[in-house]
């Protein structure tokens, strides 16, 4: 099966970590994956060296301060053979261009589309594209898409999580040059402004805690404005970001906390940054808000100062609603892993193949060595929810996404 999906990609960002997570795993289930990802603006926030597979052939569109009319150039869409063409997030990419030539790679491949939109978007030529399904992440997601496609079209398949890796704390925090005797609370990427207004309880925690703020971002403005802050809570320490994920988790595995604060956002919304990290061992703090909704004990949830205060003190004593978090947290990671989510698309890859074939007017006759194939359309379910069984392939094998 040869795969082309359109996405951002080697950038910090949600869409990218998605595609980035059940991308890799497809090829290391030895599918073959070409990678069509948009010409970024901004390098700042680069993660990774772009792998041989990808081509960066157009420009972000206007969902995503592009232009409506953005640069796309169609050959690499068009020039060889593919099975299936993966879309992920088409409101931010350039949908006018994609829209000329869509017709041509309907005749070449079933197309699946990956929500990552909150809910229905403005721009009307989102509404042009036929798909042959449409995969969301849970149940809110779908109860908006039933006014938009139909019902049997739309599949849910959770967001993945980075496969676990666990570390050793000392050595991780000598591998950074950090203090091994104090308490360290990590936050990093492009949110970290949305937690200045902590610091003043984590300056009164840190009489009783000695302790290190651990702040990394991107983004210039931010760096500045914690270098500023710096002045003030002498226990900020500051990083320049991005990373690749395999660094980001070194800082997790020296950390005592990885803190992710969000407001309730008026879209339906998760937070990609806590499934790429659930997989480290160190326990999440997180606002109570709708981007952790979907999340239960696996992460460590806050209402309010008072109860922020309270919740870093269970961590720092490591008490046993913590504990009882990190495996909870392993648990769902492991039932989410790359592999397991990959491997679901991949049924539902199969299961749009098999359809295609037996409405064609030719008789296909299997080959002798085949699989029957009947048993994986029984998975897709009427309410819409892939169920599958992981392929035969070994999550250890994936070391970093």
């Amino acid at each position: 099966m040869k795969i082309k999906m359109m996405s951002r990609w080697n950038v910090s960002c949600g869409v990218s970590t998605h595609a980035e997570l059940v991308g890799r795993a497809w090829m290391r289930m030895g599918y073959d994956l070409k990678v069509l990802a948009p010409i970024e603006k901004d390098l700042s926030n680069r993660t990774e060296k772009d792998e041989p597979y990808v081509v960066r052939c157009y420009r972000l569109g206007e969902g995503w301060r592009g232009d409506a009319h953005a640069f796309f150039d169609p050959e690499p869409f068009l020039e060889d053979d593919f099975d299936i063409f993966v879309v992920q997030n088409l409101e931010i990419l350039p949908m006018q261009g994609l829209l000329k030539i869509y017709p041509l790679i309907r005749k070449k491949a079933k197309t699946v589309l990956v929500v990552h939109e909150g809910g229905p978007p403005k721009s009307p030529y989102f509404y042009k594209f036929d798909w042959d399904a449409v995969v969301c992440f849970d149940e809110r997601y779908k109860n908006f898409l039933n006014h938009i496609y139909p019902e049997e079209k739309i599949k849910i398949i959770p967001y993945p999580c980075h496969p676990i890796k666990k570390g050793d704390k000392l050595k991780a925090r000598e591998k950074l040059g950090l203090l091994v005797d104090k308490k360290i609370i990590f936050n990093y990427g492009l949110g970290v402004f949305r937690h200045i207004h902590l610091l003043p309880t984590v300056e009164r925690l840190s009489g009783k805690y000695p302790l290190i703020f651990l702040t990394l971002t991107h983004v210039g403005d931010w760096y500045d404005l914690f270098l500023a802050l710096k002045g003030r809570h002498n226990f900020i320490e500051l990083e320049k970001g991005p990373i690749p994920t395999s660094k980001l988790y070194t800082y997790l595995h020296a950390s005592d906390i990885l803190l992710i604060h969000k407001d309730t956002a008026g879209a339906v919304v998760v937070s990609s940054t806590a499934y790429l990290c659930m997989g480290s061992g160190c326990p999440l703090l997180v606002s109570d808000t709708n981007f952790f909704e979907t999340l239960n004990n696996e992460v460590i949830k806050y209402r309010g100062l008072d109860d922020f205060a309270k919740k870093l003190e269970d961590i720092f004593e490591e008490r046993e609603n913590v504990k009882d978090a990190v495996k909870t947290a392993e648990s769902y990671v492991k039932r989410h892993s790359p592999i397991m989510i990959g491997g679901k698309f991949i049924r539902l890859f199969n299961s749009l193949m098999i359809a295609a074939r037996e409405k064609a007017p030719v008789l296909y006759i299997p080959a002798f060595s085949e699989t029957p194939e009947v048993e994986q359309r029984k998975t897709v379910g009427s309410s819409g929810i892939v169920d599958i069984q992981s392929p035969v392939v070994d999550d250890r094998s994936i070391k970093s996404a």
